[in-house]
């Protein structure tokens, strides 16, 4: 909430959550095979503010023939549930139209969290900027904050040893919770 209203850079990086909460955005997402979802996943147009329906012409080593056809097949069923997630929040650049999380005010206590959290960063995601870590302590009791180099958006593709492990270690700690 506070990059949203105050972080030039992350207002920028959040700007295609504005073309997410459109009527036509699911329409136009699913248009020729979700070629435009496709090029979000390789990197061509990682804001989806200016949506082409060329992909990119080198995709990640990730992003198989078989992985496609699963994302494909999950899409077929439809996007709007997906959408409706970024239509639901407030949290979105403002626009001339939108007050977006300009007009979010909440009270600390209501943001408090007292479970052990674990926080896995991927420091090259171009959506989610690292300035979003910053002060989760003040909030989370209990925080582990795993900054993981060379990662973007699609960090559970790219390194799933690495997600796997640290979940698998985060689970094994003692915790403060009786």
């Amino acid at each position: 909430m506070q990059a949203l209203q105050n972080d030039p850079a992350q207002i920028a990086a959040s700007a295609y959550m504005n073309f997410l909460v459109q009527p036509e955005a699911a329409a136009q997402l699913a248009a020729h095979d979700f070629d435009r979802l496709f090029g979000f996943l390789t990197g061509h147009d990682a804001s989806l503010q200016s949506l082409s329906t060329q992909t990119a012409a080198v995709s990640p080593d990730w992003l198989t023939p078989a992985v496609k056809a699963q994302y494909r097949a999950v899409w077929q069923h439809g996007l709007q549930g997906g959408l409706n997630y970024y239509r639901a929040s407030p949290l979105r650049p403002a626009t001339a139209t939108d007050p977006g999380a300009s007009a979010v005010q909440i009270p600390p206590e209501a943001l408090r969290i007292e479970v052990p959290t674990l926080v896995l960063w991927a420091q090259d995601d171009v959506a989610l900027l690292p300035c979003l870590t910053e002060g989760l302590d003040q909030h989370i009791a209990d925080l582990t904050l795993v900054n993981i180099a060379n990662a973007t958006h699609w960090v559970v593709h790219e390194q799933p040893q690495r997600v796997i492990d640290e979940i698998a270690v985060f689970l094994k700690a003692p915790t403060a919770i009786q």
